[in-house]
């Protein structure tokens, strides 16, 4: 009986160890299961969130709210002419730009922006032609991002096609105000791209230029007459006044802008005008083929400048092509005030041109110029004004 019990007991422990160890077992898996789930349960979260912040939120200058995508490779930029020269000094990138203006084109392949960013070779023009844009062919670029004029008025347009836009002011930004113009896009691109610190450098040293120039010029008593030639549409002269940037361009740089009262923007006019007007200094835009021994040699036809004073005493100047035309907001703003500052008042400015224009692609935009390529930024060609528009 002894012997009985004792069997016994030691069967009944065997079970309870058994079903012990079978009971430690299936914990260990419930346990298992429940941590996949819950893992899997967070990655689906985490997922989800990425999915709701997948896009940041700007404000673009029609003060609509944009969201912006993560990753841009695909950039198109409408008529905002200069833009492509500003994108690149802002964040460096070149090979983004899938499609661009003609005009803009135009002064691309004619200009310094050929040079450092080749990546923008590759761009087309098929969507645009003048004033008019072709959605269905700037649908085939496949665009992440568009940069329009905000002028325009085409952003529903835009927004009906499914595509994504940021608005970006020209003329009625600051009135005409090249360094505040071209300062709010360098902001933007610098809050698009998360490269606010470059942004903010590139800004500072513009407004010094800005500053030290006007520093000099106020309370001059003697300024020299001046006109900004935009261009010739129909034979008959363009010029540029007030609320424009020519008018931004002589009066900082201590000018007197002779259509300033007569002329708002820009606008054709007279030679009647012109010759009230006698502008002692003429500057030509790149906006047309114009060039100053055209004036010298009295070659326009049908309009006569030989009487002019800025003609008679050869003071005609076609302003030059860096990175972009200079007569708008450019990336080469800065270098701008200086040369005008320099033909304005010789006595007062004695910048060499050409060691301020090699130092700050040197800073800027990383590159050595060579003495050919500044005296062609100096020196520009006609066909610059290629898809601008007028003679």
């Amino acid at each position: 009986m002894k012997k009985r019990g004792i069997t016994i007991f030691l069967i009944l422990m065997a079970l309870v160890l058994i079903t012990g160890c079978g009971s430690t077992g299936s914990n260990s898996e419930n346990q298992a299961g429940t941590e996949s789930i819950s893992q899997s349960e967070q990655a689906e979260e985490a997922s989800n969130e990425k999915e709701e912040t997948s896009g940041r939120i700007i404000i673009d200058q029609l003060g609509r709210e944009v969201e912006i995508p993560e990753e841009i490779h695909r950039v198109v930029t409408d008529r905002i002419l200069p833009f492509p020269s500003v994108y690149f000094l802002a964040t460096g990138r070149d090979e983004d730009i899938v499609g661009m203006h003609p005009a803009s084109k135009s002064a691309y392949e004619h200009s310094m922006l050929s040079v450092l960013a080749p990546g923008m070779q590759a761009a087309e023009t098929g969507f645009a032609s003048g004033e008019e844009i072709n959605i269905e062919e700037l649908l085939m670029l496949d665009p992440d991002l568009v940069f329009i004029r905000a002028e325009s008025g085409m952003e529903e347009l835009y927004a009906e096609a499914g595509i994504r836009t940021v608005a970006i002011g020209t003329t009625g930004i600051a009135d005409g105000d090249v360094m505040k113009t071209i300062n709010s896009w360098i902001e933007i691109l610098g809050e698009i791209y998360d490269l606010e610190d470059r942004a903010q450098e590139i800004i500072e040293y513009g407004l010094q230029v800005e500053a030290e120039i006007t520093e000099k010029v106020e309370g001059l008593e003697e300024k020299p007459r001046a006109m900004m030639l935009f261009n010739h549409i129909d034979g008959q002269p363009v010029v540029s006044g007030s609320n424009f940037f020519g008018n931004y361009w002589l009066t900082t740089t201590g000018a007197i802008d002779v259509a300033e009262d007569d002329v708002n923007g820009r606008s054709p006019v007279e030679m009647e005008q012109i010759y009230t007007w006698n502008p002692e200094i003429i500057y030509i835009t790149n906006f047309t083929e114009l060039q100053p021994e055209d004036f010298y040699q009295n070659k326009i036809e049908g309009q006569d400048w030989s009487q002019i004073e800025a003609v008679k005493n050869e003071r005609v100047y076609k302003i030059p092509m860096g990175i972009y035309r200079w007569f708008p907001p450019s990336g080469d703003a800065p270098l701008m005030l200086q040369w005008l500052a320099q033909h304005n008042h010789p006595e007062i400015f004695d910048y060499v041109i050409e060691e301020e224009i090699r130092n700050y692609y040197a800073a800027y935009y990383d590159y050595e110029l060579s003495e050919e390529e500044i005296s062609v930024i100096l020196n520009p060609v006609r066909e610059g004004a290629g898809g601008a528009g007028g003679r």
